[in-house]
């Protein structure tokens, strides 16, 4: 990540890795001049991290101290150390720049309707067997009724993990935003 932010252009970072590892990378790249902008779920790669140079002249003396202070860090060599509740800011807005790529509502009702499709299919196809059509209905309505509680369970959990993120952020004083496309997100102050 580093030998590609030498050239000081934007930065795209495709990681299978932990949380605790993005929001390192996040915070090495800030040391190093650069901003972090968004986390992108791809599907078999895993996250894909966006930085973009920091033009504010604190961001570019903070890269040059660290250039000169920890010049082998692009090859290996030992990084600046990152503050733990640095990490733990970059943790919370990279989570809920991820949860916000899974929180679509038309993606949940499609769910709905897929599992409800699903189960239908279920009942017609005991239905059609050697069991008798009511027992079918009544096994197709019970793995409807399972399948619905346990996806309400983690959209509720899905809800609950954001407001969480959200009130850290709201807390380190971030503002929150909404894209074109409808998704909400929090910026520092510095990019409004």
């Amino acid at each position: 990540m580093l030998r590609k932010m030498a050239g000081g252009q934007p930065v795209e970072v495709e990681q299978v890795a932990t949380l605790r590892s993005l929001a390192l990378m996040a915070a090495v790249a800030e040391q190093f001049g650069y901003a972090y902008t968004d986390t992108r779920q791809r599907h078999r790669s895993g996250p894909q991290l966006f930085f973009v140079p920091d033009p504010r002249p604190q961001a570019r003396e903070r890269a040059e101290r660290n250039r000169v202070q920890y010049p082998d860090a692009s090859t290996g060599g030992p990084l600046p150390p990152v503050e733990p509740d640095v990490l733990e800011l970059f943790k919370a807005r990279i989570s809920y720049d991820l949860e916000g790529w899974n929180d679509d509502k038309q993606r949940t009702w499609l769910l709905y309707v897929f599992l409800t499709v699903l189960c239908a299919i279920l009942g017609v196809r005991l239905g059609l067997g050697a069991t008798s059509p009511t027992a079918a209905a009544a096994v197709a309505a019970v793995a409807w009724a399972a399948l619905m509680s346990v996806t309400l369970f983690l959209v509720s959990i899905r809800r609950r993990r954001r407001a969480k993120f959200a009130a850290i952020l709201e807390a380190a004083g971030f503002t929150q935003t909404t894209e074109q496309s409808g998704r909400e997100r929090y910026l520092p102050l510095t990019y409004q």
